[in-house]
C-alpha cells in the first residue's frame, strides 16, 4: 500500500490523496485550494498522476475544498465511479453548480478562462454512487471499502480503506462535538494507518454551552445600537446550527426586531437537503423535526433573486444579514460589506474557519482596511468570533477520537497549517506513543 499527498499537506485546502493497493489507484477527495498565494494557479496546474489511471474516488463530504476539483479531473479523463453518502451526493451538485456559477461571473469580470464548463459538473456527478454508513463493500477484489459517520456535516464519512493485510482510515474532517445537529463521529475499533485532519490541532474550542448566551449578546447589541450585523457564513451546516439558534432566540422574543435575512440562495437549498435525511441527524433534533420547523424559517427573510437581496439595502435597521461565502472571498457578503463596514454601529461575526489569505482571515487577524472588488474600505465594525460554531474537532476532541483506535502504526496529518499539524502531532507523540508524519505536497510513503 503506497500513500501519496497531492493537496491539504500543510495546508488546509485543496484535499487530494492517492492511495495505490493490490493494483488499484484510488482518490480521496479531489477539493480545490482556496485563499493562499497562486491558488487559482494550482487550482489550472495538471493532476500530479495519470487521471486515467485513477479507478475510484471517495468524497469525505461536500466543502469545497474537498470536492471543487472533480469536475476539473472529469473533464481530464476520470470516468471511474465516485462514493459518498447519499447526501453528500445531493450537496456536491448544489455546491458544484452554485461554484460554476460563480468562476463563470469572475471569469467574465476579470478576462479569464474558466476552471472547467457546465457539462463537466454534470459528467462527474454522473458518476456518483451513493453508499450507506456502515456497509462494507468489496470494491474490487482484494479492496474494501466502509463509510461512517464523521460528525463534520450532514453525510461526511469517515473512510476505512482495505488491502494488502492493512487497514488505512481517513478522516477526510472530524466534526466538532457536541454538535447541535449531528451525532458525533464514530470510533474507529482498530487501524494500521490514519490520515487525521488537523485544522485546529493547535487549538481548544470555546464551551459550546454559552454560544447561545454569546449570539443573544452580539444580536442584543445590534438591536440597542440600531445596527446592522452582518454573518458571512458557509451554506452546509453553519448556517442550519445558525438558524437552529436563531429559532430558540425567537422563542424568547417574538423578533419583531431584529429583521434576519438569509441571503444564500445555496443555503436555502442546503436547509432543503437537511429536512430530507432526518436520518442523518441527532435523536434530539429529529424529535424537534417532528414537532415543527427548527430553522426559523418562520422568522427569517429568505433573498433568492439578486433583486431581493439588493433590497436589503432598503429595508430598516435593526438587522441581521447571513450570507455567504464563509471565508469572504466571495459571495453576496460582500455587497453588504461595501456597504456597512465602515460604520462602528454595525458588526461583523466570524463563526467559521478563515483560510490565510482570505478577507475573513484578515478581518480576523484585526487588519484596519481591506479591498473588496478592488476599492478599499475602512474596518469601522466590529469583529467578533465564535469558535464553537467550528465543525471542526480541537485538539483535544482529535486526540480523544485517535487514542480510541487500536493498533495504530502512524498517523499522517493533514488539512492543518503547519503550526497546527505540529502542536497535534507532539500532544499525539507524547500521550499516544505514536509516531505522526505532516508530509509535504507530493511527498509519498510505503505503509
Amino acid at each position: 500500500m503506497r500513500v501519496s499527498f497531492f493537496g491539504a499537506a500543510r495546508e488546509v485546502t485543496g484535499s487530494n490523496i492517492l492511495v495505490e493497493v493490490a493494483g488499484r489507484r484510488i482518490l480521496f477527495d479531489c477539493g480545490i485550494f482556496q485563499g493562499v498565494n497562486l491558488a487559482e494557479e494550482r487550482n489550472f496546474a495538471p493532476f500530479a498522476y495519470d487521471v486515467k489511471s485513477i479507478d475510484f474516488i471517495v468524497v469525505g463530504h461536500a466543502h469545497l475544498d474537498h470536492v471543487g476539483r472533480l469536475p476539473k479531473i472529469f473533464r481530464d479523463g476520470f470516468r471511474g465511479r465516485i462514493f459518498a453518502t447519499a447526501p453528500t451526493c445531493e450537496l456536491a451538485r448544489l455546491v458544484l453548480d452554485d461554484n460554476q456559477k460563480l468562476m463563470s461571473e469572475e471569469a467574465r469580470r476579470e478576462e479569464r478562462p474558466l476552471l472547467c464548463q457546465e457539462r463537466d459538473v454534470d459528467g462527474v456527478m454522473g458518476q456518483f454512487e451513493a453508499i450507506p454508513y456502515g456497509k462494507t463493500l468489496e470494491v474490487f477484489p482484494g479492496v474494501k471499502l466502509t463509510l461512517k459517520n464523521a460528525g463534520h456535516i450532514l453525510g461526511s464519512a469517515l473512510t476505512i480503506l482495505e488491502g494488502e493485510d492493512k487497514k488505512l482510515v481517513y478522516t477526510s474532517d472530524l466534526g466538532n462535538s457536541p454538535c447541535e445537529l449531528l451525532e458525533p463521529p464514530d470510533t474507529i475499533e482498530s487501524a494500521d494507518f490514519v490520515i487525521c485532519e488537523s485544522t485546529y490541532g493547535g487549538r481548544v474550542h470555546e464551551d459550546i454551552s454559552i454560544r447561545g448566551e454569546t449570539l443573544n449578546k452580539i444580536i442584543n447589541s445590534t438591536i440597542s445600537q440600531n445596527g446592522v450585523l452582518m454573518i458571512p457564513t458557509f451554506a452546509i451546516e453553519r448556517t442550519q446550527e445558525l438558524l437552529h439558534d436563531i429559532e430558540h432566540f425567537c422563542q424568547v422574543g417574538k423578533c419583531e426586531v431584529p429583521r434576519f435575512y438569509l441571503d444564500s440562495p445555496l443555503a436555502e437549498k442546503v436547509t432543503k437537503v437537511f429536512g430530507r435525511y432526518p436520518e442523518f441527524l441527532n435523536g434530539k433534533v429529529k424529535n424537534e423535526f417532528k414537532d415543527g420547523a427548527i430553522f426559523a424559517l418562520d422568522h427569517v427573510q429568505i433573498t433568492s433573486t439578486v433583486e431581493e437581496s439588493k433590497s436589503i439595502n432598503n429595508a430598516p435597521v435593526p438587522k441581521i444579514i447571513i450570507a455567504g461565502a464563509g471565508m469572504m472571498n466571495g459571495g453576496r457578503i460582500l455587497f453588504h460589506l461595501q456597504k456597512y463596514i465602515e460604520d462602528s454601529k454595525n458588526s461583523i461575526l466570524i463563526v467559521g474557519y478563515q483560510a490565510v489569505g482570505t478577507l475573513g482571515r484578515r478581518l480576523v487577524d484585526g487588519e484596519h482596511e481591506i479591498k473588496i472588488f478592488g476599492k478599499k474600505y475602512d474596518v469601522g465594525a466590529q469583529v467578533h468570533k465564535i469558535g464553537s460554531y467550528s465543525a471542526h474537532a480541537d485538539q483535544p476532541q482529535l486526540v480523544s477520537w485517535l487514542s480510541k483506535i487500536a493498533g495504530v502504526k502512524k498517523v499522517f496529518l493533514v488539512h492543518g497549517e503547519s503550526e497546527e499539524s505540529l502542536a497535534l502531532s507532539l500532544v499525539i507523540g507524547d500521550k499516544m506513543g505514536v509516531e505522526s508524519i505532516i508530509p509535504q505536497q507530493g511527498e509519498e510513503y510505503e505503509l
